[in-house]
């Protein structure tokens, strides 16, 4: 048999650069499973204040035309809702914005919607 010519199994050295390799590959695609979670975490907070804000909304256009006014008020312990509401002659505008969390607001959003005086 000649030097140098291993057929009968993998060296060490093969080994170990396979398993750095798959070793990276694992730590890579952790992060991803990381950020993703990361991701979907955020998307439901995301919907969750739309929510808190789609429901204020409703309960303003349900609310008498003469005392639907400026304010703020705190949803689900969770989101800070403030809306501004503008008048014309014939309408009110109103502006709202959902931030949270509640004790730092890192995020926020903004719904509006126009309520015609009937």
């Amino acid at each position: 048999m000649k030097a140098g010519n291993n057929t009968e199994g993998s060296s060490l050295v093969e080994i170990i650069v396979a398993m750095i390799v798959l070793a990276l590959l694992v730590t890579g695609l952790n992060a991803c499973v990381v950020s993703l979670i990361n991701s979907n975490q955020a998307s439901k907070e995301l919907s969750a204040a739309t929510s808190a804000g789609n429901q204020l909304l409703e309960e303003l256009r349900r609310t008498s035309y003469a005392d639907i006014v400026t304010d703020s008020d705190v949803a689900r312990d969770k989101y800070i809702r403030s809306w501004t509401v503008t008048e014309s002659s014939t309408q009110k505008k109103i502006v709202l914005n959902v931030h949270w969390p509640l004790q730092s607001p890192r995020h926020s959003i903004e719904l509006s919607t126009i309520i015609a005086r009937l």
